[in-house]
């Protein structure tokens, strides 16, 4: 018998083709995964604003009908219909009214320490009354 004999009854695949498959997916898993991961993080504090803007004009609103802006006992009593305020796993929603001018009230946004969002650089998100953005650790990364 021959060498191409041989190789026409080798049915199968070698121990070195099976490891060089496995090392390309694990190359591949090492860089989609932490792309993913970042994706999810990025669309989560989209959301995350999303809702801080939506509350804002809850604040107005709230103003307009009771003549003053609406406390934190006022956010957690769930009056604001907040359809973008679902993070409840990932953020922690907040205002602060005792401010003056473009202070009169903050809202904030804050990661918890045992959500997904952990690991997202932007820690918290403000927007104050009269739209300011802000972000920790910056506002350009974060908003």
């Amino acid at each position: 018998m021959d060498v191409i004999d041989m190789y026409a009854f080798q049915k199968g695949m070698t121990l070195i083709e099976i490891l060089i498959a496995v090392v390309i997916v694990g190359i591949l898993s090492a860089i989609a995964v932490p792309a993913y991961t970042s994706h999810i993080e990025k669309s989560r504090r989209i959301e995350a604003q999303t809702g801080l803007i939506e509350l804002h004009l809850w604040a107005e609103q709230y103003y307009t009908e009771n003549t003053t802006y609406p406390s934190s006992t006022d956010l957690s009593a769930g009056n604001p219909q907040c359809t973008s305020c679902s993070l409840s796993d990932e953020y922690t929603f907040s205002i602060n009214n005792s401010g003056t001018g473009t202070q009169r009230f903050i809202l904030k946004a804050v990661v918890k320490t045992t959500g997904l969002q952990k690991g997202d650089p932007c820690k918290s998100l403000t927007i104050d009354a009269s739209g300011a953005k802000k972000g920790s650790p910056s506002s350009a990364e974060c908003w």
